[in-house]
């Protein structure tokens, strides 16, 4: 009997240093795990908030690139008459309206979009008072060198960021060569200026900012592996060797022996994203776990092993749920939580999880609103050019969301249709005003150049990342191509047309029709419902003719909700 209880002991020792070792390796491994996570996301979230910034700042590039009036007049700025014409092109007195104005873009971004700060733009052709938005001596704190200028003429299309910190606080700038695309003389085309956003660094870097880890750091360093942004650590503490090697090894996770790291490279600008956790957090839940084996198998040697048995089997198990939350999060399942089992390290752990998952997916959200907004307000402003209403573009957006919805498009799909759809006569910017606006007929050669908006408009936003953007161009590019190939540029036929344009296409002539230009007058609602019932299997789609007869009370519905204020 004393034998076997002996054996019973040393089995159930055994036993215990098995748990316990098997429990610091599921601990430090379930750590890793929610770092790199944690890490993924965050860098995620990140990247999309550059691409959400780029997004903005290449558009507005765009439109103030292809300005004709700023083009023209930039170069001989000094000059009476030029000087005239570049401030018209400033203040938006060349009849675009406020909305088409340079500086009213500039203003209007400030205002719509919480994370920018100052938008503003410079021109080292400009040396007299001609324009303070124009004049290097106003410029930022940003020291601006002739190598950065050279930078900036050698790359025109990249955007350069810039961290910075000065008695005002911590800031973020970005930097982006402008282009005089719209010069009359094409040989003359150059790089003229530059547009200059700016950030608040911690507002802008809040995705990835938020922790609960006691004894966690988050760094993120520039590309020239400088420290930008250090959050929830002591650096003094920080062992110096864990951080110089950490700049050494590739991305991964790696265990020293007072913390893991997980290393992350924000690809789209090569910025690095650090999160350590400190050994000491875990090492109480195994110091817990081996005093409770010793006391059990003091009282019990065979109660020992059964509860040792049992809390093996719930520790582990609220272990492997912790891995697998981690492994939900990072395929995209944000809705994912851990429930509270008791009060412990893990427990804590799990906790720092659910409000690391709930804010990744709060800004995740934050992030499409703030792209539908940009575009939208975009496809306002440059709908004040071609002379229609801001009610234009929200109709054309609303009818095809309806036809998209009927057409067994999902939802995400249906809601990236609705925005994308707004930007369909983007490329109108580059067309003259007196062709937009005339109240006649079009000559064969008006209605030739007026043809080109469509090519414009795919060019606009074909270098704009994002997939709103990238649907904008194919909407933008395809929209007046007819189902019997007669439409333009490219002549496409039945279902080589992409079915987002053949969607657009219907939505935009039925509002064309219904609607008031300065060539025609509004048609009666039940006389553009005939004309696009009878233009199925010529100008459109079948597929999208049903759906438009199907839903056609919606779409009466949305032209009374978002009638035109002269109506």
């Amino acid at each position: 009997m004393i034998m076997t209880v002996i054996s019973i002991a040393v089995a159930v020792a055994t036993l215990g240093i098995f748990l316990t070792v098997s429990f610091s390796n599921a601990a430090f491994q379930s750590a890793a795990s929610t770092l790199e996570s944690v890490s993924s996301n965050a860098s995620l979230a990140l990247q999309n908030s550059i691409v959400s910034a780029e997004t903005s700042f290449n558009l507005l590039a765009n439109q103030i690139g292809f300005n004709s009036d700023f083009a023209d007049s930039i170069l001989t700025a000094e000059e009476e008459e030029s000087s005239k014409a570049l401030s018209r092109a400033m203040t938006g007195e060349n009849g675009l309206g406020d909305g088409s104005s340079i500086i009213g873009a500039m203003d209007y971004l400030v205002v719509s979009d919480a994370d920018i700060k100052s938008a503003t733009m410079y021109s080292w052709f400009v040396t007299s008072s001609i324009n303070d938005r124009l004049m290097p001596t106003s410029a930022s704190k940003i020291s601006f060198t002739a190598e950065r200028k050279q930078m900036l003429i050698d790359h025109p299309g990249k955007s350069y960021w810039f961290f910075v910190s000065d008695n005002a606080g911590d800031h973020l700038y970005v930097w982006k060569a402008i282009v005089n695309f719209g010069v009359t003389d094409l040989d003359k085309m150059q790089v003229v200026g530059y547009m200059e956003y700016g950030f608040d660094r911690a507002s802008f870097l809040n995705c990835i900012s938020d922790t609960k880890y006691e004894n966690e750091g988050m760094l993120l360093y520039d590309e020239n592996y400088e420290l930008v942004l250090s959050v929830s650590c002591d650096l003094e503490k920080v062992d110096s060797s864990v951080l110089s090697s950490v700049a050494t090894f590739t991305n991964g996770t790696k265990k020293y022996n007072s913390y893991t790291v997980h290393k992350e490279m924000i690809d789209i600008k090569g910025w690095t994203y650090i999160t350590f956790i400190n050994h000491q957090s875990i090492e109480k839940t195994n110091a817990q776990s081996r005093n409770l084996t010793i006391l059990i198998v003091s009282v019990s040697v065979v109660a020992a092993a059964l509860v040792a048995y049992i809390l093996a089997a719930r520790e582990i198990k609220r272990i492997k749920n912790l891995s697998k939350a981690a492994g939900e999060i990072t395929e995209g399942n944000y809705d994912i939580r851990l429930k509270k089992a008791s009060n412990d390290e893990i427990t804590d752990v799990s906790e720092s999880f659910n409000n690391m998952a709930a804010k990744v997916q709060e800004v995740l959200q934050e992030l499409i609103l703030q792209q539908d907004s940009i575009s939208e307000n975009f496809a306002t402003i440059l709908s004040n050019k071609s002379g229609e209403s801001g009610n234009h573009v929200k109709r054309v957006s609303e009818y095809s969301a309806i036809l998209a919805q009927e057409m067994g498009f999902n939802e995400n799909e249906v809601h990236d249709i609705r925005i994308a759809s707004m930007l369909h006569d983007v490329g109108k910017i580059m067309v003259d005003e007196s062709i937009l606006h005339k109240p006649g007929r079009f000559t064969d050669e008006e209605y030739r150049i007026m043809q080109q908006h469509v090519v414009y408009g795919g060019k606009l936003l074909q270098g704009v990342p994002g997939n709103i953007m990238q649907l904008g161009a194919i909407i933008a590019l395809y929209h007046h191509e007819r189902w019997d190939g007669n439409g333009y540029v490219h002549h496409l036929q039945g279902d080589a047309i992409p079915k987002e344009a053949q969607i657009t296409s219907v939505a935009d002539v039925f509002d064309a029709l219904v609607s008031k230009r300065c060539y025609k007058g509004a048609w009666t609602i039940k006389d553009a419902y005939v004309e696009i019932v009878s233009q199925s299997g010529k100008q459109f789609s079948p597929q999208a003719v049903e759906a438009f007869q199907k839903r056609f009370e919606d779409f009466k519905r949305i032209a009374e909700i978002y009638k035109d204020e002269e109506e």
